[in-house]
C-alpha cells in the first residue's frame, strides 16, 4: 500500500467522497469564485428574471403590437413597436414625447444587472455570458476590447441590430470598476437617440404602417401561436442535441 493510499484509508475518505463534499456554490458554470453573499445571489436571480421576462415577451410582443402600439413601446422598448408607434402616432395623435422617453427607459431597464454582475464577478460573468462556441467566445473577445478601448463606441453598437452582444458590453464596463453614476447616463442618452430614429421611421412611413398593423391585428393570435410552437421546436432541438452530444462524449473511443 503507498504512502497515499495509506493516508486515504486513515482519513477513511476517497476521492469519490471528497468530491461529494464540494459545496453546491463550488461550480466552475456559476460566475463566482467563493461562497456567494447575499449580493451575489440576488443579482443571479435577476438574471434569471432577465432570461424568463425575455422568453416570456417573445410571443407577447405581437399580441401588444396587434392591441396597442405605444403600450408595446413602452413595455418592451422594441424596434418594431417604436417604429409601429411612431407611424400610429401620425395618423391618430397622442403624447409622442411621452411615447419616446418611456420607450427609451423601457429599452434599458435590465442593464444594470449586467453591469452589476460585472461589478461582481469581473471576467468570471464575461466567460459564462460568452457561451461555449469558439465563434461566440471570439466575438465576446472583441466585445470586451472595444468596450475597454472606446466604450461610447460600444455602447451604440450595442443598440443596432447585428451581433454585437449587449449584456457582455455592459458586464465590461461594471468588470472595469465604472460606478452606476457614470454608467447609466450615456446608455439613456445613446437609448433616448436610437428611440427618436425609430420613431422617425414610424412618422415618415405613416399611414401605410397603421394599414398593415390594423391587418395583423386580425391575425395576431395565428402569429402568437406560430411564434410558441417555433419556441417549442427549437427547445425539443436543443435538448435533444444536448443528449446526443452527451452520449458522443460518454461512448468509448476505439
Amino acid at each position: 500500500m503507498t504512502s497515499s493510499n495509506a493516508a486515504d484509508a486513515q482519513s477513511g475518505d476517497t476521492p469519490d467522497d471528497q468530491d461529494e463534499e464540494k459545496p453546491w456554490w463550488d461550480d466552475p458554470s456559476l460566475p463566482w469564485r467563493h461562497k456567494p453573499t447575499r449580493a451575489d445571489l440576488a443579482c443571479w436571480a435577476w438574471i434569471a428574471v432577465v432570461g424568463i421576462y425575455g422568453l416570456a415577451t417573445i410571443p407577447l410582443r405581437a399580441i401588444l403590437i396587434g392591441w396597442s402600439p405605444p403600450a408595446a413601446a413602452m413595455i418592451t422598448g422594441g424596434r418594431a413597436s417604436v417604429v409601429t408607434t411612431g407611424a400610429w402616432t401620425f395618423v391618430n395623435g397622442g403624447p409622442l414625447i411621452l411615447y419616446w422617453l418611456v420607450a427609451s427607459v423601457s429599452l434599458i431597464k435590465f442593464c444594470w444587472v449586467y453591469w452589476w454582475a460585472g461589478k461582481l464577478w469581473g471576467t468570471g460573468i464575461i466567460d459564462i455570458l460568452a457561451g461555449t462556441s469558439d465563434r461566440a467566445k471570439k466575438r465576446a473577445d472583441r466585445a470586451v476590447r472595444l468596450t475597454n478601448k472606446y466604450r461610447l463606441v460600444a455602447i451604440f453598437l450595442t443598440f443596432l441590430p447585428i451581433p454585437f452582444p449587449m449584456p457582455i458590453v455592459f458586464a465590461a464596463i461594471g468588470a472595469a470598476g465604472t460606478s452606476l453614476k457614470r454608467f447609466l447616463p450615456p446608455v439613456f442618452v445613446v437609448s433616448l437617440f436610437y428611440q427618436a430614429a425609430y420613431l422617425a421611421l414610424g412618422w415618415k412611413i405613416g399611414e401605410p404602417a397603421v394599414e398593415l398593423v390594423n391587418i395583423y391585428a386580425q391575425y395576431m393570435w395565428y402569429v402568437t401561436l406560430a411564434i410558441l410552437v417555433v419556441m417549442i421546436v427549437a427547445w425539443v432541438w436543443r435538448q435533444r442535441k444536448s443528449k446526443a452530444s452527451q452520449r458522443a462524449g460518454q461512448e468509448p473511443s476505439a
